[in-house]
This record gives structure tokens, sequence and C-alpha cells, in this order.
């Protein structure tokens, strides 16, 4: 598995959805969200909605049901669509309509949207979608963020850990922050504000896997030095390496949380795809044989198969 952006995007939304919606909706989580139910989360039903949209580009979206404290109403509950759009795309407006007619046909639940725009592009920021036919006129607006747009001023919220996840990624699109010597010291300091706040382990655990993979050093040195430095600022009496991380990351954001071996037991195609993104982080063959419990020749093999690849 190849840990990638919308990879880590869905994972951290999940585990600090609390802290989301904090973050992006305060009146809303302070007045109506009932936070002592559980929250549904519905990427499954998402996908098999627009299975088109899965066959390209890849998409960092969620759907959650979000149980309310007003009971007058009929449903009990709303349904909260999330997309992080990290590139430009024409069509992405009518995208989210298409999105939203779909889910509210299945649910027929109110449904409120956030998209969160991580791309490169400041003039790149739908708002609505419009369509008119004769004297028929449609419109559909959503709630947007634009990262670029902001400053790490405007991002840090007292005392809500999703702060440091949006900086991570306010960081990651500054071109003077990019240089491995420059991404080190800023990832340092996010990790030394992390730990001072005294989050729970679980939640500081998820944002250090955020932060480690969301960008990546050219010199894989510097992500030793990273982790000696957590290992430094946490206090932890083993140093969380590059090859637990993705362990780590393999098992939280998989399937199903703590059967990694179930997962590896997929089709072979998924274990190559696995193999490869783990090649391109530059474990050791012997590292990647420990992870996924495959033979070593095994291993060996798919290794010379992707340097002929590249």
């Amino acid at each position: 598995m190849i840990i990638t952006k919308d990879i880590l995007w869905k994972g951290i939304i999940e585990d600090l959805f609390d802290d989301f919606l904090w973050y992006f909706f305060p009146d809303f989580a302070e007045n109506e969200v009932d936070f002592k139910q559980k929250f549904e989360f519905l990427d499954k039903e998402l996908d098999s909605l627009m299975p088109e949209n899965k066959k390209g580009k890849r998409y960092a979206d969620k759907l959650v049901k979000i149980p309310i404290k007003d009971k007058k109403i009929r449903t009990k509950y709303l349904l909260l669509h999330i997309e992080i759009q990290g590139y430009k795309d024409d069509d992405f407006a009518e995208r989210m309509f298409e999105y939203y007619y779909r889910i509210r046909d299945k649910w027929n639940i109110p449904i409120f949207t956030l998209v969160l725009y991580t791309d490169e592009n400041i003039d790149f920021q739908p708002i609505s979608f419009h369509e008119s036919c004769g004297e028929t006129t449609l419109s559909y607006h959503f709630k947007t963020f634009k990262l670029l747009e902001k400053s790490e001023i405007d991002l840090n919220i007292d005392k809500n850990p999703f702060s440091i996840v949006m900086k991570t990624a306010y960081n990651s699109l500054q071109k003077s922050l990019i240089s491995d010597d420059k991404q080190l010291v800023w990832k340092i300091t996010l990790v030394k504000e992390l730990i001072k706040e005294g989050y729970s382990n679980d939640k500081i655990r998820n944002i250090l896997n955020f932060i480690r993979f969301y960008t990546q050093f050219n010199d894989k040195s510097n992500t030793i030095q990273l982790n000696s430095a957590i290992q430094k600022i946490t206090k932890q009496p083993k140093n969380m390496g590059i090859e637990e991380a993705i362990k780590t990351a393999l098992i939280e954001y998989g399937e199903e949380k703590g059967k990694i071996e179930g997962k590896i037991e997929g089709k072979i195609e998924g274990k190559i795809e696995d193999a490869f993104g783990m090649f391109e982080e530059g474990l050791s063959i012997e590292a990647i044989a420990r992870i996924t419990k495959l033979p070593k020749e095994t291993i060996e093999k798919w290794y010379k198969d992707w340097k002929n690849s590249k």
C-alpha cells in the first residue's frame, strides 16, 4: 500500500472526527451534535453511489451520519459529505451536485457539505453548481475552505489538535518550506506543539503519522533525524521508525484494524502494489518481508520487477 494523501486524510478525519467538527463547524458541534452517540462512517456506501469516479483519479471523500440533539425532527440524524480536493477539476462543481442528489435519493436525510481545497491553484475554488432550462433554475451551494488562502495563524484553534493537521497540510503547500532542511524544522516544531498540548496517546500517534507521511523527504536520512527527534520529544522508550510507522498505517487505514495478515492474504495484485509502495519508501527487502509476512525470496523477485519497471 502506498501511503497517499487521500489515505491520510480519510484516516485522520475519522480518527479525530470530534475535533474535525469543532474545527470547521463549532456552532453546529456545540448546539446540535449529540456526542453521546456514535458517528457512522458510510465510505463504502458513498463509493458505491459513484463507482465511475474511482476508475480515474482518486478522491478523498467521506460521508458521515451524525446524531443530533433535536429529536423532534423526523430523521434524528444529518449527513455530512466531506471532500478533500487536491487538484483543479473543471467538472468538480457538477460532481459535487451529483453526489448530493445521489446521497439524498438513497438516504432521504438532510445533507450538508464541506469541501477542503488543498491544491496549489489559488484561483480554483468552486462554491456552487448552477443549471437552468427554460424557466427552471437550479442552484446548489456548498461550504468551502481554501487552504492556500489561509495563514498559519488563521489555521490555529486553541486546544484543537486538528490545527496541527491543518498546519501540516498548509506547510506542504509552501514552496519555500519543501526543501529537506526546512521541512525537518517545521515538522519538528509541529511535533513539539502537539506534545505540549497534552492530547491523548491515540491522537498523538495518529497526528504523528500524518506529519511523517504527508510530505516526503528527498533524502531518507532526514526521516531518521525526524524519528530521532520524535523519540526525544515524546520520550518514547523505542524509536517509532519508518518500518513501524508503515505497519501502523497499514493497520489503521486498512479495511479492518489489527488484521494486517487478513489484508495481506488478498489478491496477489494487491500484495505486489503494497510491496512496490514500500520499495518507493526505501524499505529493505528484509523489512518488507517482516511487515508482509511473505517469504524473502518472493520480495526479492518483486524487487527485481519493480527495478525493471522504473
